[in-house]
């Protein structure tokens, strides 16, 4: 008995410090990002003072929208909610989930438009796998 207890006590501590050492961190987020979705390039950039933009280019016509504001992040949940507000090219807020599967790659679902609608988990149809750009 004392056996499997002390196997459980040292489970649950490999677990916990592996969990704290993989746990993202701001740093993973500041940078440039990028990728695709659809015929639609995506570059994303995070800055450290909290600001934002986002460049959408159309592949076929080379069209480009630019979203800049100012994110809220909270990476004490899983998934992370990432909210950006402020934006002066609309009238309302965006609101999605992130996901960081290594360093240098990023998940993140669909924008909402509204808080209550942020998704909660991704779809792989319509969430958007970015990549680190050094």
């Amino acid at each position: 008995m004392k056996f499997v207890q002390r196997a459980l006590a040292l489970l649950l501590c490999v677990v916990s410090v592996n969990s704290c050492v993989n746990a993202p961190r701001p740093e993973n987020l500041f940078g440039v990002w990028s990728g695709e979705t659809g015929n639609v390039l995506l570059v994303f950039r995070f800055f450290h003072d909290g600001r934002c933009e986002f460049r959408f280019e159309d592949a076929e016509s080379g069209s480009a929208q630019l979203i800049n504001g100012n994110m809220e992040i909270d990476f004490s949940k899983t998934p992370i909610p990432l909210t950006v507000r402020n934006i002066p090219q609309l009238t309302h807020s965006v609101h999605t989930i992130v996901e960081f599967l290594d360093d240098d790659t990023m998940r993140m679902a669909a924008f909402a438009t509204r808080w209550r609608l942020r998704p909660i988990a991704f779809d792989p149809s319509t969430s958007m796998t970015l990549n680190r750009v050094d």
